[in-house]
């Protein structure tokens, strides 16, 4: 044995080896568990020549770890009917620190901001930093595990530091806490442990390279965390240190009518992940169509606070010449900084709109369009034979329209004496979102079935519900729809096995609620849209 006397926490290697080839040293080491944690074993073989003989040695090394301080007894160890002979180590206590001697291992913690307030779904700063004066190996720390919040790990960055005159290496760590639930949060201990390399008086070489094993606690900490205050009247709640609107426009000269112009509303934030913001709400615009297409984002970082990315892309088309007015949008937010509500504004935009330059396309709301006779009047007698021809062409093409019309009419109603109890057919874009959802409530994806419903709500739903979830939730008429719609807002930023999230129920209650809906509408015939709800009021 490598050393019979060693300080607690401190490594020690049992060598067993013979000059018997023939001898195995296979045998049972549960002797020595009771007393020792069994860290490795290994064998080897070694040969030397000395004076032409030939010599072998058969070792095999056990790295134990004492359990205990005091006189720690070895029994001897039997292996295939040869014994070992018994040895009894010496373990030290661990030495005590002197009066106002610095510990070799602490652990500091600091929350940001210092002293709150702090609010649900809002950032929290953690900072983790480890101290120890020698090499520290085999080092690993439980990160912060607090019930009803959500952690990121943000930056790791190792640095030297002086404490009290004594010199340390440090590892520093922060972390992004986002918490759920108002209330008391608890962020349990978090617990160090690892090896200290010591090099001791006794020897040059440590007992077996391995190191004393230490371990620390942080301390508990007690967050007050505030709800929604009441005097927040905005439609979502953003909680963030800063948040800011702007926007791109794809054209910002004269357009046609029919030809769209693409916005792209961007929102940053810092304190709240993409994931948490919420889109802008449009008024209603006359005079044009606009198309959503499915947002973009991104989370970053610069080590201490999270900033959220977001971009909503609009095709929005004109349908009268004069001007397209992109109109104002807001968005209310609370200022964690300076603990008040403030609102985010993005100016209106305006775009000239000249008439359509495609020959038969009139404005939906303009003057009609000048007749063929007219446009001869004023360009003289050169383009008669052409307007003729283009008379006849339009004429042809009439009654062309006229007979698809009669032959798709004639088939609509075949098709509906057939088929007169099936289901109203889904768009195949909506039908690929439907089938997605179902999928991401099916495998319990908490996040991306929030992410598809937000998107169905802004492509799919009335108008009236803004693309807002808590609204179409409130005004379903639905309850059990309701409650899974509520479930899947609140617990939206949870992986499902945390949040205790049933994605089957949403589906069920969903699909329940549009099979409702297409009834409605089949009652009613093909013109006329339902009140989708009636129920609710």
């Amino acid at each position: 044995m490598l050393f019979r006397s060693l300080v607690e926490g401190e490594t020690v290697t049992l060598i067993l080896q013979t000059d018997d080839v023939a001898q195995s040293l296979e045998g049972d080491l549960s002797l020595l568990r009771g007393d020792f944690n069994v860290l490795d074993q290994r064998s080897e073989t070694r040969m030397s020549v000395i004076n032409g003989e030939q010599t072998t040695v058969v070792r095999r090394l056990v790295t134990l770890e004492p359990k205990r301080a005091g006189r720690i007894p070895i029994p001897g160890l039997q292996f295939n009917g040869v014994r070992t002979s018994p040895l009894v180590l010496t373990v030290d206590p661990a030495p005590a620190l002197a009066p106002g001697e610095m510990p070799p291992v602490f652990i500091e913690m600091a929350l940001e901001p210092p002293s709150g307030p702090y609010y649900v779904h809002a950032q929290i700063s953690l900072t983790v930093k480890i101290f120890y004066q020698q090499s520290l190996t085999e080092a690993s720390i439980t990160p912060p595990s607090p019930e009803q919040a959500a952690v990121r790990l943000l930056d790791e960055v190792p640095f030297p530091a002086e404490r009290n005159g004594t010199r340390y290496r440090v590892l520093q760590r922060r972390y992004a806490i986002f918490p759920e639930r108002s209330g008391t949060l608890v962020v349990p201990p978090m617990q160090l442990s690892g090896r200290l390399l010591e090099r001791t008086g006794r020897s040059l070489w440590q007992s077996s390279g391995r190191g004393r094993r230490i371990t620390k606690e942080s301390e508990a900490l007690e967050i007050e965390v505030l709800p929604k205050p009441a005097s927040f009247s905005g439609t979502y709640w953003l909680p963030a240190r800063d948040l800011k609107l702007s926007q791109r426009l794809s054209e910002t000269s004269a357009v046609r009518v029919g030809e769209p112009v693409t916005r792209t509303v961007i929102v940053d934030a810092v304190g709240l992940e993409e994931n948490m913001l919420e889109e802008p709400v449009w008024p209603q615009v006359p005079g044009v169509r606009i198309y959503p297409d499915q947002p973009q984002g991104i989370s970053r970082d610069d080590g201490t606070w999270v900033s959220g990315h977001k971009e909503y892309r609009y095709a929005v088309v004109p349908e009268q010449p004069g001007e397209l007015v992109l109109p104002e949008l807001r968005v209310d937010w609370w200022d964690t900084v300076a603990n008040r509500a403030r609102t985010a504004i993005l100016p209106e935009m305006r775009v000239p709109v000249l008439a359509s330059d495609l020959p038969g396309i009139t404005e939906s709301r303009g003057a009609p369009a000048q007749t063929g006779t007219e446009v001869l009047s004023t360009n003289g007698a050169a383009l008669q034979v052409q307007s003729a021809w283009r008379s006849v062409a339009i004429v042809l093409g009439l009654l062309w329209l006229l007979t698809l019309w009669l032959l798709l009419r004639s088939r609509s109603r075949l098709g509906a004496s057939i088929v007169s109890d099936s289901p109203p057919r889904v768009p195949p874009a909506e039908s690929e979102l439907l089938a997605r959802l179902e999928e991401a409530c099916r495998g319990q994806n908490i996040s991306t079935a929030r992410a598809l419903m937000g998107t169905w709500l802004r492509r799919y739903a009335p108008p009236e519900v803004g693309g807002s979830m808590s609204r179409f939730s409130g005004a379903c008429g639905d309850s059990a729809l309701e409650e899974a719609l509520v479930a899947l807002d609140t617990l939206g930023f949870k992986q499902a096995d945390e949040a205790g999230w049933d994605g089957m129920m949403l589906w069920r209650a969903f699909s329940a609620w549009r099979k409702a809906q297409a009834s409605v509408r089949k009652g009613l015939g093909p013109d006329v849209e339902p009140d989708l709800y009636a129920a609710g009021r």
